[in-house]
């Protein structure tokens, strides 16, 4: 039996079911520590996983995720994203490890992911962060956002909804939020104008909407 919080030593196989790995957690293992950085969801498909963090140095639990759930899905959104709280196996466990790679590659074939996955993103951060876990980088979290649903094919938004949206999912003011849409837009990395029907409404002007974000930062810098 493995000490507690030690790490699996099972290798990383491949599912038969597309190119995703699964990892096998025994009862105790630690899929992924609060503090450290997140570099991938994770889907569990067998067993039961806690999370749990540390609130005025006290343990305080979160969540029980049961099958099928995804879990520290942030990492798959937010650059150096650390994780908010700590995952533990409570009994033997098998979980599906999804990088943004494999995300990506998955939703060109099934583009619905992505509208499942900011359904759980608005749900968890709604319940989560009454629970005094740490909110995510606002800028980022729109970009990464927004470069999903431009690798998806859809370049255009409803500017209200997706404002709204933007603000459940990251936990953020909707003057944040129009804010830094404005000033994308101001950079042309977005156009915004209103259709024939009078709504405003957001254009993706890249596909690679990420990369474009990072290079110009990357020149500044």
């Amino acid at each position: 039996m493995p000490l507690l919080g030690q790490q699996p030593t099972m290798p990383l196989k491949r599912v038969s079911q597309g190119n995703f790995l699964s990892r096998t957690m025994l009862k105790h293992n630690v899929v992924f520590h609060q503090g450290s950085r997140g570099d991938a969801a994770y889907i569990l498909i067998r067993g039961k996983i806690e999370i749990s963090g540390t609130v005025d140095e006290r343990k305080k639990v979160f969540a029980i995720i049961n099958p099928i759930s995804i879990f520290g899905e942030m990492a798959l959104f937010l650059d150096d994203q650390t994780r908010t709280a700590t995952a533990t196996a409570l009994e033997d466990s098998e979980v599906i490890v999804v990088t943004r790679d494999d995300l990506d590659d998955y939703m060109r074939t099934a583009p619905q992911v992505i509208s499942s996955i900011l359904t759980v993103l608005v749900s968890r951060l709604k319940t989560t962060t009454k629970k005094a876990m740490r909110v995510p980088s606002v800028p980022m979290g729109i970009v990464r956002t927004l470069d999903l649903f431009a690798a998806n094919g859809c370049m255009d938004l409803e500017h209200g909804h997706a404002v709204r949206t933007l603000m459940e999912t990251l936990v953020a003011p909707r003057e944040k939020v129009e804010g830094y849409i404005a000033n994308m837009a101001s950079q042309g990395f977005l156009s915004l104008a209103k259709n024939d029907k009078g709504k405003l409404m957001i254009h993706i002007n890249h596909v690679d909407l990420l990369n474009q974000v990072i290079k110009k930062s990357t020149r500044q810098d």
